[in-house]
């Protein structure tokens, strides 16, 4: 508990800067200074790329490693979003193109650009580990989050939230993504024959690798630590993809997808959408 708490402080703490920084700022410059999410939001997205290449080097029993990841992430993913768009179906389709849905092909370009960075950040973890240089001189995935967050607290600043949001789907869509994510795990340690306590642990880190690696690390060990991390890294990957493709006709299952990352890393990503 005390980890999550320190993890969560920060976060709240640059949110709410930014949205101090943004009612003392001139319009103008707050309006500026908030274009900036996009181009951070590719820079997350390397520095996340980089992390990845980088925990690649370290970890043993790789192929197994990644194929937990991989069959946990898909089914917390899948599971999140059929569940959230059963039984909270989204306003009906309407025939109007509005301006964020402009056509498959943006959708795809966004996504191919978005992989790209990720791409870019693990190919130069990998030069620069075969290089044996250091690997030091990019920032940290939370640099770049932190930023983010300061410049979607101004953002929110000029563009204050409604109380209105604070109804039954708002408060329903936590509450079902950790049901669903629950019982993907649990389906999936059933189905691959593992004990069903190790598939709760990796469906219940809902994306937030940097925390789930560490607190699964120390309870159950590296091997169990270095799935769970993947897990949530590959789930937040996941969410990105569903994100570009989905979140324009179905908003609110494609945030669920992205679950506990809603908060920061794809939180940027949400609002673009």
């Amino acid at each position: 508990m005390k980890e999550l708490l320190l993890s969560l402080l920060p976060i709240c703490l640059y949110l709410l800067l930014g949205v101090i920084t943004g009612k003392v700022l001139p319009r103008s410059m707050s309006s500026r200074l908030a274009r900036l999410i996009t181009p951070f939001v590719w820079l997350l997205l390397f520095a996340i790329g980089y992390k990845f290449g980088l925990q690649l080097e370290n970890l043993q029993n790789l192929t197994e490693i990644l194929g937990i990841a991989l069959a946990f992430s898909l089914s917390t993913t899948i599971f999140s979003f059929l569940g959230l768009w059963l039984v909270l179906p989204g306003p009906k389709k309407t025939e109007e193109k509005t301006e964020s849905d402009l056509g498959i092909m943006h959708v795809i370009k966004e996504c191919s650009l978005a992989f790209a960075f990720v791409l870019a950040g693990i190919v130069l973890a990998k030069l620069l580990l075969l290089a044996g240089t250091n690997t030091q001189i990019i920032p940290s995935v939370d640099v770049f989050l932190y930023i983010l967050l300061f410049i979607i607290g101004i953002d929110l600043a000029i563009a204050p939230l409604s109380l209105k949001f604070l109804q039954f789907r708002t408060i329903a869509t936590p509450i079902l993504v950790i049901l669903c994510s629950l019982a993907g795990g649990a389906v999936t340690a059933w189905l691959m024959g593992m004990d069903i306590r190790h598939g709760l642990v990796f469906s219940s880190g809902f994306g937030w690798f940097s925390l789930s690696g560490v607190l699964v690390t120390a309870r159950l060990g590296e091997f169990y630590g270095a799935a769970a991390l993947m897990t949530d890294l590959f789930r937040e990957l996941l969410s990105i993809i569903v994100l570009f493709f989905f979140a324009t006709r179905y908003p609110v299952p494609s945030i669920g997808t992205a679950g506990a990352t809603a908060m920061d890393t794809t939180l940027p990503i949400i609002k673009k959408s």
